[in-house]
């Protein structure tokens, strides 16, 4: 492993006022940075306002904070994630719901061009399947492809928790080798939706997604609930680590997701050393 980050929850969009939204930005990642976390991967929430940050202009507030964020990420080679889990869905058969994630999309990249960001940096979900899996993934990917390069280099889907939803296998077939954009693995949902990979598996074939000398970002819970033998029982992330996040020796970052977020991410920074490896044999188990 070689940076860590967590799931920010409190990305504050200040009641659409674009340039203090631009200073959390910078404070988040900036405070992040100080206590060792180099990568701050921010969650957008449904209802996020879509922002025109090609109007901003040059001798602008606003563009001086885009100066300051754009300096520090040049420096410090911290890197920065939108993470799209909820509602944001380029599957879905909702038309309004796929032109709100355009949107974003589109608006979250304009963004990243400004402060000097040109490779993967948001992640995505497919959607709901609705039944239809195989026009699901089609959806989602002829949506991709509609939109502009510059927009396509930045995105990433991950895999889902549910069976009737996305594995790794899925997305390995059905939007891997179709439009080329990388895996974001998430350790807990494959323990419910393996796609018949094991751990290790999903691990490598994941990472081979990712651009060469590019260090892939995966995101890694232990589940809340566990069985006798360490098995996760729930979908459901637990508020600590009670084991070293497992690597299998890829050079990958790491993003914690769990309900603890800022807390447990420097819980784990400070104890990990002395935390016992998991032990993991059994296709999507532990």
């Amino acid at each position: 492993m070689n940076q860590i980050g967590y799931v920010n929850r409190d990305l504050n969009p200040v009641d659409g006022d674009l340039h203090l939204f631009l200073l959390h930005i910078f404070e988040s990642v900036t405070k992040d940075h100080s206590r060792g976390i180099s990568v701050t991967c921010l969650e957008i929430h449904q209802g996020f306002p879509i922002f025109d940050f090609s109007l901003i202009e040059e001798d602008s507030k606003e563009s001086s904070v885009i100066w300051d964020i754009f300096q520090f990420i040049k420096s410090s080679k911290h890197r920065i994630f939108f993470f799209l889990p909820n509602y944001y869905f380029l599957g879905s058969q909702i038309p309004s719901v796929i032109e709100d994630s355009k949107s974003l999309i589109s608006s979250l990249s304009i963004l990243l061009d400004q402060i000097g960001i040109r490779e993967t940096s948001i992640i995505l979900r497919v959607g709901s399947a609705y039944g239809a899996r195989k026009v699901t993934l089609d959806r989602f990917c002829s949506e991709i492809e509609s939109m502009e390069n510059s927009v396509i280099e930045k995105l990433s889907v991950c895999n889902d928790e549910k069976p009737s939803l996305f594995s790794v296998t899925d997305l390995l077939s059905g939007v891997f080798y179709r439009i080329n954009i990388p895996i974001v693995f998430r350790f807990l949902p494959h323990q419910f939706n393996s796609g018949g990979l094991s751990t290790r598996e999903a691990y490598f074939l994941a990472v081979s997604t990712w651009v060469k000398n590019k260090i892939p970002v995966f995101i890694h819970s232990e589940s809340s609930e566990v069985d006798e033998n360490g098995v996760s029982l729930s979908p459901s992330a637990s508020s600590s680590l009670s084991y070293r996040i497992p690597t299998f020796g890829l050079e990958i970052d790491v993003i914690i997701d769990m309900p603890s977020g800022l807390d447990g991410c420097l819980s784990y920074l400070s104890r990990y050393i002395s935390l016992k490896p998991m032990v993991i044999n059994k296709v999507g188990k532990k």
